[in-house]
Parts: C-alpha cells; structure tokens; sequence
C-alpha cells in the first residue's frame, strides 16, 4: 500500500562501519583486537558521542569518545587533544580487562586527531539524519477508530514547543519531502479522502504547503493540521494556509490560563502567540477545533477552560478533550495522568459548562478520549453505538466486564492501569438513553 523508503538500517550498518574505520582503522565488525584479548562488536553513536563496543561474544565494556570543548572552530588550548576517552564497564567480567581498556583509552585519545575526528563528525552527522528505530507507523498511516477513513502523514518531529505530555522525542530524524509526498499519493490511493498533517508542529516545516497543494491537487476534500498555531500569529501565514488548501486546524490548546500552558508546552510566552494564532485562523475562515488534553496539573485549572474560550474567541467553537498517551520522557507520566477518581469529578461538570456556553465537545468518545465512565456516557458527547473495531493502544479489564455501555467503549490505556489498576474505571450498571430513546436499557 505504501511506497516506504528502503530500511534505513543497512544504511546506517554502512555508516558504522565507516565511522569504525576512520576512528580505528576497522575494516569489518566484529573484528578481533589480537593486542587487547577483546573483540570489536560494533560503534554506536549518541548524540554527539561515540561508542565503541567491547566483548568477547556480548558486550562487556563501552568507549566513550566525546569530542573535546571547543570555541568556535579552534580547540580550548593548543595541543589537546581533539577528544576525550572513558570506558564504561557494562559487565563485571570487564573487571578482567581493566589493564587493556586503560591502554585502548590512552591509544585513542593520541591516534584520534582533530582532522580525524572532523571526518568522524561529518559520519555522525549523517547518521543524525536516519530515522532509526522509528517505526513507520510513526510517518504514515490510516487513522483507527475513526467513522470516516482517514490518513495521516507527520513531517517530522521538530517543534517550537518541548510538552511534557508529548510521546515524540524532538531529536528524533524524519524522512525527505519527497517521501511526504509519495505517501500523501499513496493515501489518497488507498481511498482516504480526508488528510491530517502532523508532526512535531508541521507548520515550521518549509514545505508544508507543498503539501498541502499536492493533496488538494490529488483530490482530498480535508486537510487538517495538528498544530499549536504559533506560526498562525505571523502576519499572512492563516492566509496562506487557506490558499494552499488547509480546511482545519487541530490546535493544542491545554489551559486558558498563561501560565498553566506555558508550564504543560515548556515554552515560555508561546500561549500568547497560540492564542494570536487561533484568532487568525478564525478570520482567515479555516474550521478550528482545539484539543485540552487532560493533564494531572492541567486538570486543576481546567474548569475556567470553556469560559476562556467562549470569551476570547465566541460562541460555537469546537473542543475535543483526550488524556495522555504515555510520554517519550517517561518520568512525566505520575504527573502527567490524572487520577481517574478526580477526573471523574471534574469532568462532568466541565461537560454541563461546555455545552451551557454553546462550545461543540467532541474526542471523548473517540479512541484519544477517557473510558466512557469518566464522564458517565454522557450521550450529549458520546454517540454510544457500539465500535466497528478496537484501537491497539486500548484494551477492556476485568473490571469492565458487566458495563452497560462496554460494547461502544475504547476501554483504558496500559498506563492508566499501571499507575491506577481498577481505579480506572467506575462501570455503568444501566445504558444512559440517547434521543431517540425513551427507557433505560439493561
């Protein structure tokens, strides 16, 4: 279905290789290193650092090579040397290599000159670029659990935001335009009619709209935008979103309150430019619709949410309200998802204010959403017919069994259940009727 690049992986093994042999002289890994009684198994690189590993079959001990402070293009002090070298034990047999790691450590910091080591960084460079280990999921996909079919394409992981809340790692590498755009074609050919762009924040993305333009040519009827509308605040930008084919806007939008959502996105001072964002997208007449997602601290401030809305940007306006997926720094996630007992109170009387002001609630059914017993399957917000299909990232507990409206629910994520067990849901013993119903049903 998809016309996906060749694995990335053979192209970084060729580049390990490379790296292997302008630092040490490598021909192939693994290679015996005869002096030292170990083998060479492989390089890695991290960051701006590079590790090679030891070990007789597995690895035993690592050699870090860092490359020395530098001002400018000059190193710190005339004669250092162009990198420092540690080694890191990853086994207690490395214990045995001690007397050889320190002779490897010392050769090293010698034989690695500053025109070496540039050769080397001009490699790491280049394996910066691969999206390793990144699935492709991650880059293109069809939409699950959602009526409408739907694809959706990320242009990176780059963002002018750092949310805690967010899965994605900002280092992480992406694919060329060029690859965008054949997946966009493939969407389209596997019958989508409707396209999400996302990323990281697309619209700092130079060829978005190169995008956008190509899609509408194909014939998409939607694009979408997942976006913090930052870029929304500079003078043109909504307009020219409109003339190239953007149909909506999906914005973050976690708090009314500037310091709350500074807080959540990392980014000081950006709520100001996502709200100038949000207000020129509405006069440049592309659908808004904005997306709280519901935090542990978020959660606290939320209550104020709808009234900010309705008296900042009108009556009419759309919001979707999701919980957390678990984030790529996963020392957030405590403080991060909230605890369902405490978002059970909050919610239904966010719901009742919501509607009261006349805001269009949406996402609390859909598989981004809490369990429909966090806001009692309110059927104001929730159509209650049951699921074509489950969502990988959701599952029903044993708790679940015997609720009412089980069979149109998405069930609860892996980390609610880790932090909260049976807590996560409160199971509904009778069907809340729907319009066109008149009794409760068993």
């Amino acid at each position: 279905m998809f016309r996906d690049p060749p694995p990335v992986e053979e192209a970084a093994a060729r580049l390990k290789l490379r790296l292997a042999k302008t630092l040490v002289g490598a021909e192939t890994m693994p290679v015996e290193l005869p002096r030292f009684g170990l083998r060479l198994l492989e390089a890695n690189v991290s960051g701006r650092e590079v590790e090679l590993v030891l070990g007789l079959e597995d690895p035993i001990a690592v050699l870090r090579i860092s490359p020395t402070e530098r001002r400018g293009t000059a190193l710190v002090q005339l004669g250092t040397a162009a990198v420092t070298v540690r080694a890191e034990e990853r086994q207690p047999e490395a214990q045995r290599f001690a007397r050889q790691l320190d002779a490897m450590v010392k050769r090293l910091v010698v034989a690695i000159t500053p025109a070496r080591w540039e050769a080397a960084s001009a490699l790491i460079d280049e394996l910066a670029t691969l999206p390793l280990g990144l699935p492709l999921q991650y880059f293109r996909d069809m939409v699950s659990g959602i009526d409408r079919l739907q694809g959706l394409v990320r242009t990176g992981f780059r963002c002018n935001q750092d949310c805690g809340l967010c899965w994605q790692g900002r280092s992480w590498a992406a694919y060329d335009g060029d690859q965008i755009v054949r997946w966009i074609e493939d969407l389209h050919a596997a019958g989508a009619r409707h396209l999400i762009i996302s990323g990281g924040e697309p619209t700092i993305d130079r060829q978005l709209f190169r995008y956008v333009e190509r899609a509408r040519q194909l014939g998409f009827d939607e694009i979408s935008l997942e976006t913090n509308a930052i870029q929304f605040a500079k003078a043109g930008f909504a307009e020219q979103a409109r003339v190239a084919g953007v149909t909506e806007c999906f914005v973050s939008l976690h708090s009314g309150d500037a310091v709350v959502s500074d807080a959540l996105t990392r980014a000081p001072g950006t709520f100001a430019r996502t709200i100038l964002g949000i207000r020129a997208l509405h006069e440049a007449g592309i659908s808004v619709r904005l997306n709280c997602v519901l935090t542990a601290a978020g959660l606290e401030h939320v209550a104020g949410l709808p009234d900010f809305i309705h008296d900042t940007f009108g009556r009419g306006r759309s919001i979707t309200f999701t919980l957390p997926s678990s984030p790529f720094d996963q020392t957030q996630m405590s403080t991060l998802m909230p605890d369902p007992t405490r978002l059970r109170a909050v919610l239904s009387p966010l719901l009742d204010r919501a509607l009261e002001l006349g805001l269009d609630v949406g996402g609390l059914d859909g598989p981004c959403g809490p369990p429909l017993c966090a806001f009692g399957a309110d059927p104001r917000v929730a159509s209650l017919r049951p699921l074509e299909a489950p969502v990988s990232f959701r599952h029903k507990i044993a708790a679940c069994e015997g609720c009412a409206v089980a069979s149109a629910c998405f069930g609860v994520r892996g980390e609610q259940v880790e932090l909260y067990g049976d807590a996560c849901v409160a199971p509904i013993a009778r069907r809340p009727p729907r319009d066109d119903q008149v009794t409760w049903n068993a």
